[in-house]
């Protein structure tokens, strides 16, 4: 073989090499995306379960709407 022809077998395995690389990281990259959407998703529903919980007991909905109430209720104005 000739030097000329190892070089271009050379240079075609490093572009070869660059877009394998290219696809793994693209494949990480897709990987990671996934795993951080379910720890979003299950850190929702885990905060869902406890409100949904804490909305079942009837004095936390009772604080809650007083509360809710007492924010909308209009102050009244002293001069």
């Amino acid at each position: 073989m000739s030097a000329r022809a190892d070089a271009e077998r050379i240079a075609q395995r490093r572009r070869l090499l660059e877009i394998e690389a290219e696809m793994q990281r693209i494949a990480l990259a897709a990987t990671f995306a996934a795993w951080e959407e379910r720890r979003v998703t299950a850190w929702a529903a885990t905060l869902g379960t406890l409100a949904l919980q804490l909305l079942a007991i009837p004095r936390i909905r009772w604080l809650l709407l007083a509360s809710v109430l007492a924010k909308l209720k209009p102050r009244s104005r002293r001069s």
